[in-house]
């Protein structure tokens, strides 16, 4: 149990920029479906089809490995800063690191469904958990920057984190808005949704660089 969670503390950097990047690449794919359109639709007798398997295929795997890895790099970040910490804090102050933690593993876990569902073409289960993990981990994210601002090691990627999570928030909005018509919405839609993702890559290079912690210090 040591070596599962001790694997995202060492690479938290890392998984940060992979599923940043892959979230880019999924934004590409929902705005220019390059293999035709992924969307699912509901014929005359009320079955949900999917016209490019291909496409929603791909769209779901590249969210769903995004979503695994991003919940992945908000546990391993606040297990690299020892968050929460165990000092005793007044008016419950580290109960929100408390919550975000289990929700960045419960996204990661949502976001390996979201990429098997797609895989199956299983189209209402793919978009539950791709809803259900985008905003468990934007909300952990959150959560465990607040959590971070309160500690005297880990307030470097305090306001980082929390921009972060706060534009997963608004990539949200985003993604309702790309199956829309009107003239240039997906393109905007999809452009937050690349700066989210480029949000998680910048924050990788800063695990990345930031050298952990000194227990003594």
């Amino acid at each position: 149990m040591n070596t599962i969670r001790d694997l995202p503390t060492r690479w938290a950097g890392e998984l940060a920029i992979v599923g940043g990047l892959l979230w880019i690449a999924y934004a590409i794919l929902a705005m220019l479906q390059p293999l035709g359109s992924g969307a699912a639709f509901t014929n005359d007798l009320g079955q949900t089809l999917v016209p490019n398997p291909n496409a929603f295929r791909l769209s779901g795997a590249a969210c769903g490995g995004a979503l695994t890895l991003l919940g992945l790099a908000v546990v391993g970040a606040a297990a690299r800063y020892e968050l929460p910490t165990s000092e005793p804090k007044p008016f419950g102050v580290s109960v929100p690191s408390r919550f975000g933690v289990p929700m960045g593993w419960v996204g990661a876990l949502a976001g390996v469904a979201t990429a098997a569902s797609a895989l199956l073409l299983l189209v209402l289960p793919t978009a539950a958990m791709q809803l259900f993990g985008a905003v468990l981990v934007a909300l952990s994210a959150m959560l465990v920057a607040i959590e971070a601002n309160g500690s005297d090691h880990a307030y470097p990627i305090a306001t980082p984190l929390f921009l972060v999570g706060a534009l997963g928030m608004l990539s949200l909005v985003a993604q309702a808005l790309l199956p829309l018509t009107t003239w240039m919405l997906p393109v905007y839609a999809a452009l937050v949704m690349a700066v989210y993702g480029l949000a998680w890559v910048r924050f990788g290079n800063l695990l990345s660089t930031h050298r952990q912690p000194d227990k003594g210090g």
